[in-house]
């Protein structure tokens, strides 16, 4: 039953008002994607710009709310909606222009940057900015701005989107851009899906000549050198990533590998390297292993000393290459968390709670430094730590600084979620939001509504809300977060 007879059915029972509830049939379990938020919602999945008006309309006759949601790779609540409608956007996949003399393309809310990039990879393009996965939707990554490892130079994602249509709960369309409803454009690019819904976007991409990277591994001894080694390498780097090793003490603190690529311009095979084919992580480990078995054999390291070892040994290993430059697919470079299929399943039982922080550059490594020691003093070492460069982007919801961000990853069980809580409070009150520090909404599920707030800025949100009423006044996009965070 389609979401317009549903609601013609509920009229004619209630007599001209919604008395019914939403279908049973329609009820799913909604879980974030670490694992830790969970709810129940009335999943719809239109695949056209009309189906989507009809289950606004169905929510609004109703008394319920809306929440955009695309592949739900939001580590939280950011697209989950308690016991009210979750819209589903992954039919609306399709590609609805493609130029590949300029490199524009405009392309519907559903498309994955895995299907955008073997789209356009053969013509000589490959997606400017891209986070780790490539499993995310393109409307859900507008709708929460992601960022990628060229943050500093090339900006957010958001940056990319020369024009987009946002579809309002009233059922307009607006049309939107640097140059239109400029407004709209920067509130809603970032705006975590609460003022509209994205029906397509239009992207610049970014010409590529091979489909291979040049990557330089370093090794850096401590935090100190790896600040030092981002600012050297900064001016000439096209991507730049770091991995803390959080089990490092002392002279040692902050110990990790800095990755840093750069454009291959001298590739004799680019006709080979450019096939969609070619950038396809491996199906096995050195030939033998199933790359889909391998969280099995990630699960018994999953505790302090298990991580202790594997971080030591892939701090000695990368020490031991250390400028060492290999060729690598793009695909395999940008998309490492795509290497082990469903990795977080070795966090079972329990989840995964990334803290990333963004800190501006005058204060961000004493801030680092000291939210390491601090977690070793709760003896809660993050199992993940990944540091990263960032500049400051021009949209209303702005997570970002001029400075560098800190994401750390910690195994969240019933024996150790409490103590992880205070310890998080603990860094958000008396580090991160002193040094001036912000924090990403679609990753996080810990800090309270008060913080972050604050690191958005009073008056940024009173604009988003203000923006909120004029776009949405009946308030009928929400979600979990919306209502945690700004409701």
């Amino acid at each position: 039953m389609s979401s317009a007879e549903e609601l013609e059915r509920a009229q004619d029972l209630g007599n001209g008002e919604l008395v019914l509830g939403l279908p049973p049939e329609r009820r799913s379990h909604i879980e974030g994607w670490a694992m830790l938020a969970r709810s129940m919602g009335y999943v719809y999945r239109p695949s056209t710009i009309e189906g989507i008006r009809d289950v606004l309309d169905l929510a609004r006759r109703s008394g319920h709310s809306v929440v955009p949601r695309g592949s739900g790779f939001s580590y939280g609540d950011t697209s989950m909606n308690s016991e009210n409608i979750v819209l589903d956007l992954r039919r609306m996949d399709r590609v609805l222009e493609w130029d590949p003399d300029t490199g524009e393309i405009q392309i519907e809310p559903g498309v994955s940057i895995g299907q955008l990039w073997r789209h356009v990879l053969e013509d000589g393009w490959w997606p400017r900015v891209v986070p780790g996965t490539m499993y995310p939707t393109l409307g859900g990554c507008a709708s929460t701005n992601v960022h990628g490892k060229n943050h500093w130079h090339a900006g957010s994602l958001g940056e990319q989107i020369l024009s987009a249509d946002l579809l309002l709960p009233s059922g307009e369309i607006v049309a939107c851009s640097p140059r239109e409803n400029q407004d709209i454009y920067y509130a809603a690019i970032g705006g975590l899906g609460m003022l509209g819904v994205f029906v397509s976007l239009t992207f610049r991409l970014e010409k590529v000549r091979s489909g291979l990277l040049q990557i330089e591994e370093r090794a850096c001894s401590s935090l100190g050198e790896m600040f030092d080694l981002f600012e050297q390498e900064m001016p000439s780097a096209g991507h730049l990533l770091g991995w803390i090793d959080g089990y490092g003490r002392g002279a040692e603190l902050g110990r990790g590998l800095v990755q840093i690529a750069r454009p291959v311009e001298d590739d004799r095979e680019h006709e080979e390297t450019l096939r969609a084919e070619y950038q396809d992580l491996p199906d096995t480990l050195l030939g033998v292993v199933p790359r889909a078995l391998l969280w099995r054999g990630m699960k018994p390291l999953m505790n302090d000393r298990g991580m202790r070892l594997l971080n030591a040994t892939r701090y000695t290993m990368g020490a031991s290459r250390s400028g060492v430059t290999t060729r690598v697919p793009h695909a395999q470079f940008h998309f490492i968390l795509d290497y082990v299929p469903n990795w977080k399943y070795a966090f079972r039982p329990g989840g995964i709670l990334q803290y990333q922080v963004f800190v501006p550059e005058q204060q961000a490594r004493v801030a680092f430094a000291a939210l390491l020691e601090e977690a070793q003093a709760y003896d809660l070492v993050p199992y993940l730590a990944v540091f990263k460069r960032h500049r400051r982007d021009p949209f209303l919801l702005n997570y970002s600084v001029d400075g560098y961000s800190l994401a750390l990853d910690f195994h969240v069980t019933e024996a150790r979620a409490k103590r992880i809580e205070e310890m998080l409070g603990h860094f958000t009150r008396e580090i991160v939001l002193p040094a001036g520090g912000r924090f990403y909404p679609a990753k996080d599920n810990a800090v309270d509504r008060e913080s972050l707030q604050q690191s958005m800025t009073t008056e940024a949100v009173d604009e988003y809300l203000a923006m909120k009423r004029r776009l949405d006044p009946e308030g009928i996009l929400q979600s979990d977060l919306y209502r945690r965070v700004f409701a």
